[in-house]
């Protein structure tokens, strides 16, 4: 469903205040379409991350709103973030727990 931007803004910023953290510890983008892997990812997965995304009606009031989050509240840009597409999404960062921290660096390291 398409909404205004005040709204998606709202919806957004209302997801990020239950979900608990700082807005820098959000990642906000916008996409094409919802079967981008990306997003496929965060729809299956239980990521227990926030996931959230809001259809804007044009790309560039997408990129106004994703905009609005980075400069205005200091969210981070997803690095799987497009400009064009209509999606909103926004998410919580994770960050590794050490056990993924120690097995991520072996497997780059080939052991």
């Amino acid at each position: 469903m398409l909404l205004p931007k005040d709204e998606i803004i709202a919806d957004i910023g209302a997801q990020i205040k239950r979900m608990g953290g700082k807005y820098s510890d959000w990642h906000v983008g916008v996409a094409k379409d919802s079967r981008e892997p990306h997003f496929e990812a965060h729809l299956v997965e239980d990521r227990n991350d926030g996931f959230l995304y809001r259809e804007a009606f044009t790309p560039g009031c997408a990129r106004e709103i994703r905009d609005h989050f980075i400069i205005q509240r200091g969210a981070a840009v997803d690095p799987c973030s497009g400009d064009e597409g209509r999606l909103v999404y926004a998410y919580r960062m994770t960050p590794l727990k050490p056990s993924a921290r120690i097995k991520k660096s072996r497997f780059a390291l080939g052991r």
